[in-house]
């Protein structure tokens, strides 16, 4: 008796509430909407593919920053046999990726409390230099380590090597011996440090060194490659941990930053910002590179958020479309005959390969992988796909559907770094520090 009347009370407790939770409940649902629309992306004006040459990968996702690589006398049908391993390092705890000209590749990671950076011989896998500096590892949420590719100055045979804490290195490529150093945190720079740390890897234009620092005045700045000495600084966003890329609208050269809470476009011939857009999502994580497109920049990010892709004329940015079918953590989507490929997820989305039109948002196919996240690089007209847990895995680059022609684990433990191809080489590594090698090359 007792229960029952218990339940009587829930009951017209629930039926008393009942016009009020339904109400409540629809606004709920109907409260974020997001937008619908289509792109003016006239097939005429496709985007060059710009690609990294055959002995170069000269920093984050590739020497123009888009995931693209040009194949030489690379097999990629591994339905009969995987590539075989030519060698493996151990670089310490990390997630900065690799990167490569001719016949060395760079990286790093952080080893009893000290970051390392690594010059290593592509063909032997031998250490040719290394330089290491105190570092907290900084070990939360994830394995910790430097998160930053570390960025290759081809002209001025330098090296550029970013740690968490935002001290800014720059290494001789061939001895590795230091020329200059600055602080983000430090004047004139003066940055705010993300709360996970520096993530955003620098970019070269002419002949400066454009960095994320995220200062009140600085939330970008272009330093002189020569000593590091400031140039200029634009706009006061705080920074996050995606990184900037270069594009050219109308005769001029601009630069489109992923903030912690914005989207910033900054005109690089004024050294000045033009305008910005509100992305906000929960705790202020905004980590994967934008895409331009023809006139358009598209973003996206994880925890719920979704893509956007934004139409940029008359020095401001208008919304397109949103879709929540590309959510990236902090992996990022690459551009490729026309139409946009990603692995989809984040801490509570399963990992999927997609296929999506940039026109509208449409997603062509999906394909689920393992675990949450992973990361996707081109070749030529195929797609080299690393999952979370070390699987590569080769398929077409084609918008029909998922057209598979081999996998094989390439390594253990969990892969937040995207590949780097390089000379015939395939470089994966985990977040535990170890490199892997793998010959790519045809007979």
């Amino acid at each position: 008796m007792f229960t029952f009347g218990i339940t009587k009370k829930i009951v017209s407790y629930r039926f008393k509430h009942f016009f009020f939770v339904i109400p409540f409940y629809i606004l709920s649902s109907c409260g974020e909407k997001i937008k619908k629309g289509t792109a003016e992306l006239p097939e005429s004006k496709k985007n060059e593919e710009k690609l990294s040459d055959h002995n170069e990968w000269l920093g984050h996702l590739g020497t123009f920053r888009n995931g693209l690589a040009s194949g030489k006398d690379i097999k990629l049908d591994w339905l009969d046999s995987e590539p075989p391993l030519l060698w493996k390092k151990e670089l310490g705890v990390g997630v900065a990726g690799v990167s490569g000209l001719d016949e060395y590749v760079y990286s790093m990671g952080n080893v009893k409390g000290k970051d390392v950076i690594y010059c290593i011989n592509a063909v032997t896998g031998k250490i040719k230099w290394e330089e290491s500096y105190n570092c907290i590892i900084d070990k939360r949420m994830f394995e910790g380590g430097p998160p930053t590719t570390p960025l290759i100055d081809k002209k001025n045979k330098n090296l550029y090597a970013l740690s968490h804490q935002g001290e800014l290195r720059c290494l001789s490529l061939n001895s590795g011996v230091m020329q200059w150093k600055v602080s983000y945190t430090s004047a004139p720079l003066a940055g705010r440090r993300p709360d996970y740390g520096y993530a955003s890897s620098p970019t070269i234009y002419n002949d400066m060194l454009i960095v994320s620092p995220g200062g009140k005045d600085s939330s970008v700045a272009a330093l002189d490659l020569k000593d590091g000495a400031m140039l200029w600084s634009s706009g006061g966003s705080k920074v996050g941990y995606s990184s900037p890329i270069i594009f050219s609208l109308l005769g001029s050269d601009y630069m489109a930053q992923l903030n912690a809470s914005d989207l910033s476009i900054f005109n690089i011939s004024t050294n000045s910002l033009i305008c910005k857009t509100s992305w906000e999502t929960k705790y202020r994580i905004n980590a994967a590179a934008p895409i331009y497109i023809n006139g358009h920049i598209l973003i996206t990010s994880g925890y719920g958020k979704g893509a956007g892709l934004f139409k940029v004329h008359d020095e401001k940015l208008e919304l397109v479309y949103e879709s929540k079918q590309l959510v990236c953590q902090f992996q990022s989507p690459i551009l490729k005959n026309g139409f946009i490929y990603a692995v989809t997820g984040d801490n509570d989305k399963k990992a999927s390969l997609v296929c999506m039109n940039p026109i509208n948002g449409k997603i062509m196919w999906n394909e689920p992988l393992s675990g949450n996240r992973g990361n996707v690089v081109a070749v030529d007209d195929s797609l080299i796909v690393l999952t979370e847990r070390g699987e590569v895995i080769v398929c077409s680059a084609t918008d029909k559907s998922y057209n598979e022609r081999g996998r094989f684990q390439a390594v253990g433990g969990r892969c937040w770094a995207a590949p780097t191809i390089c000379g015939s080489r395939l470089y994966i590594r985990n977040n535990s520090g170890r490199l892997m090698c793998y010959n790519l090359k045809k007979n």
